[in-house]
């Protein structure tokens, strides 16, 4: 299934490399664990990077009650957020061509403020599930002081896109005769062999889920190379 393309989803620059298929760009969303939100404040421009979680076509964000971003997407009632991975670093002959490769989403979508116990626990889960999968079944829930004093936030993608760059360096035809290195340098995110917090109870090991979660972001690490 794909995004209907309309005036504030589609791509413009670089067509060729654009996407509104659902399972490519929720796919980008699952690969990522940080996105960045854009909301108005005043009549300024701002951003925040944020953790979030997936769970459909719904996205949930946490923030405290009186986080300014959270306050405000809830007032509003609509967001626009985006990820983005880099692959890599695109170094061409000309200064010009420089560029990357990338995957990147660009999510709209409409927000509503979770008010229930049950709405927001739900919500949390998601959140935490996202991070490590099945964390949420090995740690202490939130209680009811907790829960209060956070705002849990539900995003329903109504419109995205995605734009992925996984094409060579280019340059331009007299250039490829010069004696300037051209090339590109991969980047890839490391998940380094997990580590105890120095106030853990003496005794307790590292649960299977963790080391699974490790394990599985190591192999898709080395198919990827």
């Amino acid at each position: 299934m794909e995004f209907q393309k309309t005036a504030q989803n589609r791509v413009k620059r670089g067509r060729k490399k654009a996407s509104y298929d659902k399972a490519v760009i929720y796919s980008i969303l699952d690969q990522n664990e940080i996105c960045t939100v854009a909301f108005n404040v005043d009549g300024k421009a701002q951003a925040q990077p944020i953790n979030y979680g997936r769970c459909g076509d719904l996205l949930y964000l946490h923030g405290s009650a009186k986080n300014r971003m959270t306050s405000i997407l809830a007032e509003t009632g609509e967001v626009c957020l985006s990820v983005m991975t880099l692959d890599a670093m695109k170094l061409t002959r000309s200064a010009y061509h420089h560029s990357v490769k990338f995957r990147s989403a660009i999510i709209f979508g409409e927000v509503r403020e979770l008010s229930t116990e049950a709405e927001k626990l739900q919500g949390l889960k998601t959140i935490i599930n996202h991070f490590v999968a099945d964390r949420w079944e090995h740690c202490r829930s939130p209680n009811a002081k907790e829960l209060k004093a956070t705002r849990v936030l539900e995003i329903k993608i109504t419109s995205a896109s995605a734009k992925i760059a996984d094409t060579p360096p280019v340059d331009e035809p007299e250039d490829y005769a010069s004696d300037y290195w051209a090339g590109i340098i991969p980047v890839k995110t490391v998940y380094e062999y997990p580590l105890a917090d120095e106030k853990l109870k003496q005794g307790v090991e590292i649960p299977s889920h963790v080391l699974e979660f490790y394990k599985a972001k190591r192999q898709s690490k080395k198919i990827k190379q």
